[in-house]
């Protein structure tokens, strides 16, 4: 079941904010913004600031600390 909370419009500023967390993410972690990993870290980013995380460092931990999904054993 998916959470329904109200959700901001992400403005571009917003965006180029996003986007610079995720690109220090992939560089950090050798992986390409265009990739799997990039795309899904991009997923779980834009959840984390629509459920109202606003700090950088903050974002970076939660993306750094995320079981990745091809290693979490599969649901029952």
């Amino acid at each position: 079941m998916l959470t329904d909370w109200p959700k901001e419009a992400l403005t571009s500023e917003t965006m180029v904010f996003l986007k610079s967390i995720l690109q220090e993410w992939c560089v950090k972690n050798g992986a390409s913004i265009l990739s799997d990993a990039g795309a899904a870290k991009a997923r779980s980013l834009i959840d984390w600031y629509e459920f109202g995380i606003r700090d950088r460092d903050e974002l970076l931990r939660l993306l750094s600390e995320e079981i990745d999904p091809a290693t979490r054993p599969a649901s029952p």
